[in-house]
């Protein structure tokens, strides 16, 4: 599946955590590692799941058809792949 097809897509309730933004990457993802810059900066709370580590979501987001890093989940469910900037933005927006 095409990751650009897969942004504002609902998520799983497996991979979404209702009390806070949650962070699928690696740390050796450029991508990944200006997302968690991002959300740092804008001061949004997140939790930052490291698929080399968590090998068993790692395949779960794999068989979901989500190769590419990072997956920004949001505690209502909207999914994003390797988000862009203006995704971001309307992500922290979207927190409040």
């Amino acid at each position: 599946m095409n990751p650009a097809m897969m942004k504002g897509r609902l998520a799983d309730d497996g991979f979404r955590d209702p009390a806070v933004t949650v962070v699928y990457g690696l740390d050796t993802c450029e991508d990944t590692a200006r997302t968690l810059d991002y959300l740092e900066a804008a001061g949004l709370a997140f939790r930052y799941v490291r698929l080399d580590v968590d090998r068993t979501t790692r395949d779960r987001l794999h068989a979901a058809g989500y190769l590419a890093t990072p997956v920004v989940v949001t505690p209502t469910g909207m999914l994003s792949v390797e988000p862009t900037d203006d995704e971001l933005a309307a992500i922290v927006a979207a927190a409040g």
